[in-house]
């Protein structure tokens, strides 16, 4: 007979499936981190990269210890916005025994416009209040007009302002139509963006210079009735 001259190691296994790349989550969602095993691989530990691991240094843990069996961990997607993000999955009992996300996951902020929202009637020269909400750290947003109930965007009202604010002070312009819409737009990701549900209308206005009360005038007189508009 023979016996191995030195101790052997049997490991389990451990495949990172979802986030696995190309995913796109967005922030304050909660989506399922998953995988799969080999071996009774008590629990795990999980991580996240905003550069794909290159620097440890910036390594954020989302557990850590959580029931490998379960195969399953459901995660709040972070305010981590960016297009380089990778998972990992670590035993806890055995560090060589991990796995990451084969290639890079986006994450994103999310805009929702609240006003304009549709329904509104907005006069020319009044200043009125576009309002949105944002999840997640975007810094500015654009925001621009539609004519054609939103067939097009051609107008800007302004091409960056603040995006934490949550609101912009619009001097309602001389486009006088009954299918506007606005859209807010991250400036530094076209894709996320939102627009009204719905048209509003912006109208112009007339006021009557005279006759405005107190006036006197004789029959068959010919007086001039003024207005501005």
């Amino acid at each position: 007979y023979d016996i191995s001259d030195a101790d052997f190691t049997i490991k389990g296994a451990l495949t990172l499936t979802a986030p696995n790349g190309g995913e796109i989550w967005v922030v304050g969602e909660t989506r399922d981190i998953t995988w799969s095993m080999k071996g009774s691989i008590a629990s795990v530990k999980l991580e996240y990269s905003t550069n794909g691991f290159i620097d440890e240094t910036e390594t954020v843990v989302i557990t850590d210890s959580t029931d490998a069996s379960l195969l399953s961990y459901s995660w709040t997607v972070p305010d981590a916005i960016g297009s380089s993000l990778k998972v990992r999955i670590i035993d806890t009992s055995n560090s060589t025994v991990y796995d990451l996300s084969d290639n890079n996951f986006t994450i994103k902020g999310a805009l929702t416009l609240t006003q304009p929202n549709g329904g509104e009637i907005w006069i020319v020269g009044d200043v009125q209040n576009i309002t949105w909400n944002r999840t997640g750290s975007i810094p500015y947003v654009k925001l621009e007009y539609s004519t054609d109930g939103g067939s097009t965007y051609p107008n800007v009202i302004v091409d960056s302002t603040d995006a934490s604010t949550g609101s912009y002070a619009w001097t309602i312009p001389d486009a006088i139509g009954t299918q506007l819409r606005v859209r807010v737009t991250d400036t530094s990701d076209a894709t996320v963006f939102d627009t009204s549900d719905g048209n509003f209308e912006i109208k112009g206005a007339l006021t009557i210079i005279t006759p405005n009360g107190g006036e006197q005038w004789e029959v068959g007189s010919t007086q001039n009735i003024t207005w501005e508009r």
